[in-house]
């Protein structure tokens, strides 16, 4: 347990796995540094590696045929991608394309390795499974929210969730729209409406949240 690589102190769950099968892979498996706006995957390719962010971020989206696009998920520093999992165990292609937000640096484990350690380290084993879960209930929220075919609650709910200690968002309306599954033209139409009604102040690429209450009002039935 003294050779541990460094790079598990961002893995809790997985720094206490002790299985022998586990512990070789780890401290053989690959940290790559990657660019900005680096394409990590894309729709219709095959899973190779399994991954695992060390820092960074990773948006995962998906582009419709019509060009539209809807993020899925954001991959955060601690986190595996959940759709690499599935892609890696149904020996499928990317049904979606992950790119690079910030400069990234990942822990990559071949697939033949991540199919042995799947059967092999029951440790592992759980990790991966626990993670796949917390992923499909995220994303049975965001089906839930766009289920309600509602922006303008959306809308307020996102930019309460995303706003920094100032209440400022740093986001364009086309990315707010990938974010919610809509249109540009949808988002900054009721932007205009909350700017309008003292809700927020619009500036290129920020939005400041003048009324956080009343924005919170608007947002409240997303919760329920």
């Amino acid at each position: 347990m003294n050779n541990l690589p460094v790079w598990l102190d961002t893995f809790p769950h997985l720094k206490r796995v002790e299985d022998p099968a586990w512990l070789k892979v780890a401290e053989k498996a690959q940290v790559v540094k990657l660019t900005a706006d680096t394409e990590l995957f894309t729709c219709g390719d095959n899973g190779t590696h399994f991954i695992l962010l060390l820092s960074g971020a990773v948006r995962v989206h998906q582009i419709f045929e019509n060009g539209r696009e809807m993020v899925l998920y954001h991959l955060q520093p601690g986190e595996c991608c959940s759709l690499t999992i599935s892609t890696l165990l149904s020996d499928a292609r990317y049904s979606a394309s992950g790119i690079t937000e910030s400069e990234v640096r990942v822990v990559l484990i071949p697939k033949r390795e991540f199919c042995v350690l799947f059967d092999a380290s029951t440790g592992f084993r759980r990790y991966v499974c626990a993670e796949l879960s917390k992923r499909y209930h995220d994303l049975l929220f965001l089906l839930e929210g766009l289920g309600k075919r509602n922006i303008e609650l959306r809308l307020a709910r996102w930019l309460l969730d995303n706003r920094t200690e100032s209440d400022c968002v740093m986001a364009s309306h086309r990315e707010l729209a990938s974010e919610l599954g809509t249109a540009r033209e949808v988002v900054s139409r009721h932007l205009k409406i909350f700017e309008k009604k003292g809700l927020v102040r619009l500036s290129r690429k920020f939005i400041e949240l003048a009324d956080v209450s009343a924005l919170d009002d608007r947002a409240s039935s997303v919760r329920n």
